[in-house]
């Protein structure tokens, strides 16, 4: 029995390997659903765009009760730079395990803003960075011991950078952002046993997307759009929209083609403290191996230091 119960284990892990592979050819970068309010890891030029010092943390298991599945976490803190306020900056921390393989990124992030007329602006991005890939094999379940494929733990650093570009209302009522946060594919050399800082153009994410806020009677409706573009794997789509409730709750559904249902919210504690939950049930084929979707909750925190007369208090995006 104990010997089936360890085949049996094996072939589950291989089989979700496989899945897993199949499900994110090509599309190697997290996804994250409150991607609106979590730009700065998204788009470099969105770091240095609010009033003050913002901070978000964002934590996602994906996939729940799927042995292997990845999880997410990202912080973001940027801020405008005080006696230049048109330029901004930030840094971005995400760290993204799945199976034997943890990615852990560190980008330093810069923006620089340019007036347009009296009500709009573009914000000019650039980011730069290491990522760190540890693949650690030795966490294998195998049926035969000393399994050379499952054999060691590697840990090796490579290099990437990424732009972007974010048009925006002053006030906050409609913005649009374009962007591709890694330029590099970072592929490991098994002959020469390091990561080389390759650009495929088959891998390059491209993310295009924007949105409204609407006043309808004493209600804020947002619909926000996303565009996914990978030249190696169908183009994702995801479109969202959400109602304000009482200027402190944000409420929404979301729709990513092909993959998933997406329920989200965020409640603003207070002028500094937010908080955000969102829940997405898959429509593909990994719905027969999850338990419970997929999670995300994230904290946002702005430090009111100096505030100044008109600063927005609500986070529109």
């Amino acid at each position: 029995m104990s010997y089936m119960r360890t085949v049996s284990r094996y072939i589950m892990a291989v089989a979700a390997a496989l899945f897993i592979a199949h499900s994110v050819r090509a599309q190697d970068q997290a996804v994250f659903n409150n991607y609106i309010a979590n730009q700065g890891v998204l788009n470099p030029a969105y770091n240095g765009s609010r009033d003050v010092i913002s901070a978000i943390g964002i934590f996602r298991s994906q996939w729940t009760g799927f042995e292997g599945a990845p999880f997410t976490g990202a912080l973001n803190v940027h801020g405008q730079v005080d006696k230049m306020k048109d330029l901004g900056i930030g840094v971005v921390i995400m760290n993204d395990h799945s199976g034997f393989t943890n990615n852990l990124e560190l980008f330093a992030a810069g923006s620089y803003k340019l007036r347009i007329d009296k009500r709009n602006e573009v914000r000019l991005g650039l980011q730069a960075g290491f990522k760190n890939v540890i693949y650690n094999a030795n966490k294998a379940v195998t049926v035969d011991y000393g399994d050379p494929v499952f054999d060691g733990r590697i840990s090796k650093f490579g290099f990437n950078f990424g732009f972007g570009a974010l048009f925006m209302a002053t006030k906050g009522q409609y913005f649009a952002g374009l962007s591709i946060p890694r330029f590099f594919s970072n592929d490991y050399d098994s002959d020469k046993q390091e990561i080389k800082n390759v650009v495929k153009f088959k891998n390059l994410h491209t993310y295009i997307y924007g949105g409204y806020v609407f006043d309808v009677d004493d209600y804020k409706i947002k619909p926000t759009a996303l565009v996914r573009l990978v030249p190696g794997a169908p183009m994702e789509v995801d479109i969202s929209c959400s109602m304000l409730f009482a200027d402190k709750l944000w409420l929404g559904l979301s729709y990513r083609t092909v993959t998933d249902i997406v329920f989200f919210a965020d409640y603003q504690i207070n002028q500094s403290w937010g908080v955000s939950y969102s829940f997405d049930f898959p429509l593909n084929d990994i719905k027969k191996y999850t338990v419970a979707g997929s999670h995300e909750i994230g904290i946002h925190y702005d430090f009111q230091l100096k505030r100044r007369p008109g600063m927005r208090s609500i986070r529109y995006f």
